[in-house]
């Protein structure tokens, strides 16, 4: 059973007395994670190294829940690998205790919030791509063009005269679009040789 701490230095504010006065409060840490001016949850090194290392009975400490997570979703995914690994979350500024009976209520809304959030986004766009098919608009990449004499190298490539990565230089065109456009035309990549 081990407290830690975790701050965040944002890049419009870089006075972290505030929440480090807030976990002063509580004392007693086996170590305090710092992550720098983090725009995206992604690059939150240290957070992911705190999550990486709970047990059970650990207890987690952070000033407030936006100087914790992004965003719900980022809050939920968070709490869910705190849970698996059987520690618990407190948010000083919210008073939000995951022990407490309390806590866990506010927890399991703030779950249901973040589920019905990302059904309504994701009922948004279905309907958004509805209306673009509907009105003509292509959804996704545009389709790659066959480019000129593509037959004739894959006929090469496909009877051993030019390796793989030889007809795709030629072709000019990736890896997933060369082994598609050649299967559209019927052209199956031979078996492993040398220059492959």
């Amino acid at each position: 059973m081990a407290r830690y701490g975790y701050l965040l230095v944002d890049e419009h504010d870089s006075d972290i007395s505030r929440q480090a006065m807030q976990l002063d409060t509580i004392g007693s840490f086996k170590r305090i994670f710092v992550d720098r001016h983090i725009r995206t949850a992604r690059r939150r090194e240290q957070r992911r190294r705190l999550l990486q290392i709970l047990s059970t009975g650990d207890v987690l400490y952070a000033a407030s829940a936006d100087r914790f997570a992004s965003n719900l979703a980022d809050f939920v995914n968070c709490y869910q690998l705190i849970e698996e690994a059987g520690a618990d979350i407190v948010l000083l500024e919210e008073q939000l205790d995951s022990r407490s009976q309390n806590g866990k209520l506010t927890i399991r809304a703030l779950k249901s919030f973040a589920n019905l959030n990302f059904n309504d986004q994701s009922a948004k766009k279905k309907a958004g791509i509805k209306r673009a098919r509907a009105s003509g608009r292509r959804i996704g990449r545009p389709p790659v063009s066959i480019p000129p004499g593509f037959r004739a190298i894959c006929r090469d490539w496909q009877d051993h005269k030019i390796s793989t990565r030889e007809a795709m230089a030629l072709s000019g065109l990736k890896s997933t679009s060369f082994y598609k456009k050649a299967a559209e035309l019927g052209f199956l990549p031979p078996g492993r040789h040398s220059g492959d």
